[in-house]
């Protein structure tokens, strides 16, 4: 049995029934979404009933004060909860209909509309999903599923695929600059220690030390070393090596950064894992390069890119398997 800060990602989609009214279905739908990834994995939403529809708020206790502010948090993570969303409603055969609406904590509001082909390998994909930060094969992956992760169904947004090994390695190098700088600073380390935990830990939200590969003795002082000492260097060793064992990296640019840009950004970021997982393909996010604005500033000038870049995800096969970080369930989620 799963401990309970992990309980969360073991839903029976066969508990599901499409004989409930529209409201227990999106309460379900939701189990699926708090699934998606955040930054620090602060999960920082929040979801109240309204009628029949679903409303997603922002959980303002759980914004990031510091890397939040260059990496446009809480916005692309909760846009990423929507964007999980989406995909769990069509793993069932249904479409939503969300209206951004954001006024105070509230984000958007969620109803059905209407029937679609049931899609159930989206579910499975959605529960399996892991930020794996492993080396990846590099051999290319193939043309037509790179061809339908860098389609976006937003016009805000637009992908850049990386496949050639001079871009991984130029991204490798600015992910090294962007690692010193941001860990040098007090402040980035400050904030990161506060999501830190240990591999035993029954919070249900932060970063076990396993997910950077850091063993269970280790984990419990890891966010005190964090917090005191400059571990930048080897941070940056070991995040430009991740880069540069990666077949590509997906690059996500937003227009303008409103919200609602922001949001859609982080759908189509969820899209990209869920998708991906779908195919048996990894990812991960790449986060010094989007956290630091100079090198942020250097990608969108030497890929003329449209806009401003919020993500960089790796790409990749790999037959090491990662863990899932903690949850909090939908009952604790759910007003």
């Amino acid at each position: 049995m799963a401990k309970s800060n992990y309980a969360a990602w073991q839903i029976n989609p066969n508990s599901f029934s499409d004989d409930w009214d529209d409201s227990e279905k999106l309460k379900f739908f939701a189990r699926y979404a708090i699934l998606a990834p955040s930054g620090h994995n602060t999960q920082p939403w929040r979801f109240t009933t309204k009628g029949t529809n679903l409303v997603l708020e922002a959980e303002r206790s759980r914004h990031l004060p510091y890397s939040g502010v260059q990496a446009n948090e809480p916005y692309v993570s909760l846009g990423a909860c929507l964007g999980t969303l989406e995909l769990a409603a069509r793993g069932f055969g249904y479409k939503l209909a969300i209206h951004y609406d954001l006024m105070g904590d509230q984000v958007a509001s969620i109803s059905l509309a209407g029937k679609v082909a049931a899609e159930a390998s989206l579910l499975e994909a959605i529960t399996q999903r892991v930020s794996n930060r492993n080396f990846y094969d590099e051999a290319p992956l193939p043309a037509p599923f790179l061809k339908t992760i860098a389609a976006t169904e937003s016009p805000q947004v637009s992908m850049l695929i990386l496949n050639d090994r001079q871009d991984l390695e130029y991204v490798a190098k600015l992910t090294t600059e962007a690692t010193l700088t941001t860990f040098a600073d007090q402040a980035f380390r400050n904030e990161l220690s506060k999501w830190v935990r240990n591999n035993i830990t029954r919070q249900a939200d932060g970063m076990p030390g396993f997910v950077q590969g850091i063993p269970t003795p280790v984990s419990l002082f890891a966010r005190h070393v964090i917090k005191r000492l400059d571990v930048s260097k080897d941070q940056a060793k070991k995040d430009s090596s991740r880069v540069l064992h990666s077949s590509s990296l997906a690059v996500i640019t937003i227009r303008d950064t409103s919200h609602a840009a922001l949001l859609d950004g982080g759908r189509t970021y969820a899209r990209l894992c869920i998708l991906a997982q779908q195919q048996g393909v990894a990812t991960t996010g790449v986060g010094a390069a989007i956290i630091d604005p100079d090198t942020t500033k250097e990608i969108t000038a030497k890929y003329q890119l449209p806009g401003k870049p919020i993500a960089i995800v790796r790409m990749g096969k790999t037959t090491k398997r990662a863990r899932h970080t903690p949850r909090h369930d939908l009952s604790s989620v759910l007003r």
